[in-house]
């Protein structure tokens, strides 16, 4: 059942209640609910109508996959809105249709956007999905990355050291990935690299990071259809990535279909799907075979000729619709929201929050480094160089047909390079390029 909850701050709004008057301003906010976050976000609410008396602000906190809904339908029907959260794989469909308000820099008592994007973790804004053909609208509230999992007992027992032989580039990668990788009679028992099998976006995601190391742009619809004009580089970046299965046969997808399962249960050494929060889903993983203590994370690797860029940001935005009657004061709302990092890093997510809107450091290093392993040698570095997920309202179009360019090569033997065609003539056809 759908959850709403509105917060009005009673000590705020005491002096208009006694004279008989409503609040000056509502604004009225729409959130997914968690059981988690949710009081952190009621705390930043009540905090912000106490130092602004007269504004009211009703959080109405929903199950995630209801928000899109809400907006398709308010315009039509009237219902209040001033502001809402989406993720960046939902964000373009509403950019695109004009239901979001370009950000405010005065908002933040700023005079330029650039003193507002400063704020935040270099590409937070392009990787949480608040851009949208080179205009700036949402403001970062949750920012992740993904990052290579290696279990480092498994590396000890291949004869590598962990310190020394994590993989740095693709080539090493595969390489260490054969020593990890375990046949028994003939059948693997351990793949040394395991992606989900099940479903495309998780491979379309590593080959994202891949292909925009190759210096290809797969953020954007118009850089991902020029891309469709390099066919050498989309080759490369599918052969890599087909390769661990085709040629250096270290990952068996009929082995285990989910890949962070798979790990978990020692029948993968290696996964590329994971962030800072897969150090508490492990741990919450009844006596498993691997414990937290064999995990570590590491650095994506790269091509040594490619770009430095990392695996997929990912992450929501806050936006103030088109809407509200008072954007600039949403905007204000907004900044208080994504004011309050360190409630966060305590349960391994991220704000990306650099700064405060008066200058001061949004975020504590020592919490940080207190509830996310290796925070300063991976998470932190990382999260500056983030690939960034596509922006499009036809993303689940174009996951299927990256998925049917991957899937042809490793379970149809077909040919990379006539793989890549396919491809080409795919992505210009939905997007209408001739």
């Amino acid at each position: 059942m759908t959850r709403v909850l509105a917060i009005a701050l009673a000590a705020a709004l005491s002096a208009a209640a006694a004279a008989g008057a409503a609040p000056a301003h509502t604004l009225t906010h729409y959130h997914w609910t968690t059981v988690t976050f949710d009081d952190i976000n009621q705390r930043a609410a009540a905090a912000f109508m106490a130092r602004n008396p007269g504004v009211e602000v009703k959080l109405m906190l929903l199950p995630e996959t209801s928000i899109p809904t809400v907006l398709r339908t308010a315009r039509a029907s009237g219902r209040p809105i001033d502001s809402f959260a989406l993720s960046n794989g939902e964000s373009a469909e509403f950019l695109a249709a004009g239901q979001a308000v370009r950000i405010i820099p005065a908002a933040f008592g700023k005079t330029s956007l650039a003193d507002v994007l400063g704020m935040w973790t270099p590409g937070a804004f392009e990787a949480c999905g608040g851009t949208w053909e080179g205009q700036y609208y949402g403001v970062p509230f949750e920012l992740s990355n993904y990052v290579g999992w290696v279990n480092v007992r498994d590396m000890r027992d291949a004869g590598l050291d962990p310190a020394r032989d994590k993989p740095r580039t693709w080539e090493q990668f595969a390489a260490v990935a054969r020593k990890l990788t375990k046949v028994e009679a003939g059948r693997t028992a351990r793949s040394g690299f395991a992606c989900n099998s099940r479903v495309g976006i998780y491979n379309f995601l590593v080959l994202t990071a891949m292909m925009e190391q190759l210096g290809l742009d797969w953020g954007t619809e118009r850089g991902l259809v020029s891309s469709m004009d390099r066919p050498d580089a989309l080759a490369r970046g599918l052969r890599t990535f087909t390769d661990l299965v085709v040629s250096s046969r270290v990952w068996d997808p009929s082995l285990a279909d989910d890949d962070r399962v798979a790990f978990a249960e020692n029948r993968a050494a290696m996964f590329l799907t994971g962030g800072s929060w897969f150090v508490g889903l492990l741990d919450t993983v009844p006596a498993p075979p691997v414990p937290l203590s064999d995990a570590e994370p590491f650095p994506y690797p790269r091509f040594p000729d490619g770009k430095d860029i990392g695996g997929v940001g990912y992450g929501y935005c806050l936006f103030v619709s088109s809407l509200s009657r008072d954007p600039e004061l949403a905007f204000r709302f907004l900044d208080a929201m994504t004011s309050q990092p360190n409630e966060f890093i305590r349960y391994g997510y991220y704000q990306p929050r650099r700064r405060l809107s008066d200058g001061s450091s949004a975020v504590n290093a020592e919490l940080a480094r207190k509830y996310v392993p290796f925070y300063d040698q991976v998470f932190r570095p990382e999260l500056t160089r983030t690939a960034v997920w596509l922006a499009s309202s036809r993303g689940s179009q174009v996951i299927d047909l990256v998925w049917a360019a991957i899937t042809r090569v490793i379970y149809e033997k077909a040919s990379v390079e006539s793989s890549v065609t396919s491809l080409q003539g795919g992505i210009r056809e939905l997007f209408a390029v001739r």
